[in-house]
């Protein structure tokens, strides 16, 4: 029998909301996220307030209202709040808390974060006399928001960076509990961990599987297949097993629910097509700060690679194979 133990997982029946009860929320940054778990905590009974940039220069401002919040400058909102929770992209957060935030913040109250990337490489230093806390559940907004108004959640982390009050942790999980996490399960770890852990996700499974999809497809088309066909075995095919793999684990799908000639297939070429050497380099990188500090340096000259990594990509083949294929195909 496996004896080995998991970290502890908090779920609805673990976390006690009461921690919240006459307290204010401001969310600063109502985007994906921000608008999610806005409207998730107001839900679960948390006064929500929203912070944005000037009204006549930032969209956010009015989505906030439509949605039925009431809206304030950061400045404002910071005031006000007894939990300031930014939701802002990592990049963006130290002009617009120190601009906007950190001389506004009083003793006792609670900044909270949904990464921990500007707390760790220090982008952000938190005065000493509040709780630093951060809470992320681990999937985009829309997927929040909508596992939320299902009944269930997405699963999540909670952090703790500073202790003031000895009640850091139990804010935290109740952040993530109004959010709809702990209806799944979240789990506590440091800022460091979610931070780093977060970074390598993006670049090896996200970017990995993304420019693999890309590969395959280019590899099929310049051999003479159709492009819908190889379109459709590129990016669609792989929906079909993520959600079985999801469910069962890796074994069961691949003896239980895939046939014999994609078991072997997996299993005998699927290794041939990961570099684990390059992936170890990665993660040597992530936790050097290297990764950070590249993305920080693109983010301060104003994204020259990204934006034109954007329009390439954009006008790839792929890319436009994919808006026909999803007219005739459906999504």
């Amino acid at each position: 029998m496996d004896t080995r133990e998991f970290e502890k997982i908090y779920r609805d029946e673990d976390v006690d909301m009461q921690i919240l009860n006459g307290k204010v929320v401001a969310v600063i940054g109502y985007g994906s996220q921000g608008r999610a778990q806005s409207m998730n905590m107001r839900e679960s009974g948390v006064q929500v307030i929203v912070g944005a940039g000037d009204r006549k220069r930032h969209s956010s401002w009015d989505k906030a209202t439509a949605d039925g919040f009431e809206v304030y400058t950061i400045e404002e909102a910071v005031k006000k709040a007894d939990i300031v929770h930014i939701l802002l992209q990592d990049p963006a957060q130290p002009p617009v808390y120190y601009e906007s935030i950190h001389q506004h913040l009083r003793a006792g109250q609670t900044l909270s974060f949904a990464h921990g990337f500007a707390v760790l490489y220090g982008t952000i230093r938190p005065p000493e006399d509040i709780d630093v806390v951060l809470f992320v559940p681990n999937g985009p907004g829309p997927v929040t928001r909508q596992k939320y108004k299902d009944g269930s959640g997405i699963w999540g982390c909670v952090s703790v960076d500073q202790d003031v009050s000895g009640n850091a942790l139990e804010t935290a999980l109740a952040i993530a509990k109004a959010v709809g996490s702990t209806r799944v399960g979240a789990v506590a770890m440091t800022f460091q961990h979610e931070t780093e852990g977060d970074n390598y996700e993006e670049q090896v499974l996200y970017g990995g599987t993304i420019h693999l999809m890309r590969t395959m497809y280019n590899i099929m088309v310049k051999n003479g297949y159709p492009r819908s066909f190889a379109y459709a075995k590129a990016i669609r095919s792989i929906r079909s097993i993520i959600d079985d793999i999801d469910e069962v684990g890796i074994e069961t799908y691949l003896t239980s629910r895939a046939s014999r000639t994609c078991e072997f297939a997996v299993r005998h070429s699927g290794p041939r097509v990961i570099n684990e050497e390059e992936m170890e380099k990665i993660f040597k990188e992530t936790e050097a700060g290297i990764f950070a500090r590249n993305w920080l340096q693109e983010f301060s000259l104003g994204m020259p690679t990204l934006n034109r990594m954007r329009r390439t990509w954009t006008e790839s083949d792929m890319e436009q194979t994919g808006k026909i294929w999803r007219e005739k195909f459906g999504k």
